[in-house]
């Protein structure tokens, strides 16, 4: 969900930055840079989702109050990198929105909020409550966090927004965009942690198939 053509609450925007900029600033602090650029392949892919984010973003119909609803696809991003890179892969899409002129400056720190910052936070808090569980497995990393993190990730990030612009969501809609959200996301760290587990930052061989590490 984005605010599409609604001009943003000033106070809104100064909180959105209040939790933005610490928020980024942690994130380049933290990132993983050296585990990044030890693979070509994990630039690559983070090359990847900082182009494909921008374009589902755009396909966001917009509803009659102004805001724009759209898939997240940050679930996929946190699970893939870690959650300090998601946000800079976010940031970086939310970039491309803004010099396309989808985006206008003024709405971007609270699309930001709503589009990047809940759905890595959402998504970071189900796979530390995974990790927690006395015993996992496969499908507890790509069933319960992949997909239905992602899909907690989007309905606390409409939930939120709806509060805050203060417009009601039908629910239908929003079991709408659930189960497409939990699908895409699902299917995207399903097929990585099976064909490419060591391009997955957050995956664990030794924590969801029993798998001592080196083998």
């Amino acid at each position: 969900m984005n605010i599409g053509s609604m001009t943003p609450d000033t106070g809104l925007t100064r909180l959105a930055l209040l939790i933005l900029l610490p928020l980024l600033l942690a994130a380049l602090i933290r990132a993983p840079w050296r585990q990044l650029l030890a693979k070509q392949e994990r630039m690559n892919a983070l090359g990847a989702a900082i182009v494909v984010l921008p374009l589902l973003w755009s396909m966001s119909p917009e509803l009659p109050g102004g805001e724009k609803l759209h898939l997240l696809g940050m679930t996929a991003v946190t699970l893939l990198f870690s959650w300090q890179l998601a946000v800079i892969a976010g940031a970086l899409a939310a970039g491309v929105l803004l010099v396309v002129g989808s985006w206008t400056p003024a709405a971007l720190p609270l699309n930001m909020l709503l589009v990047v910052v809940v759905p890595v936070l959402v998504s970071s808090a189900v796979l530390a409550a995974a990790n927690r569980l006395p015993r996992t497995n496969l499908f507890v990393y790509m069933l319960g966090v992949a997909f239905v993190g992602s899909m907690l990730a989007i309905g606390v990030s409409l939930w939120i927004g709806s509060r805050m612009l203060g417009t009601d969501l039908d629910h239908a809609l929003v079991m709408l965009m659930t189960f497409p959200e939990g699908f895409i996301n699902g299917a995207v760290i399903s097929a990585r942690a099976v064909f490419a587990p060591e391009l997955l930052r957050t995956y664990d061989d030794e924590r969801y198939l029993g798998k001592p590490r080196g083998s």
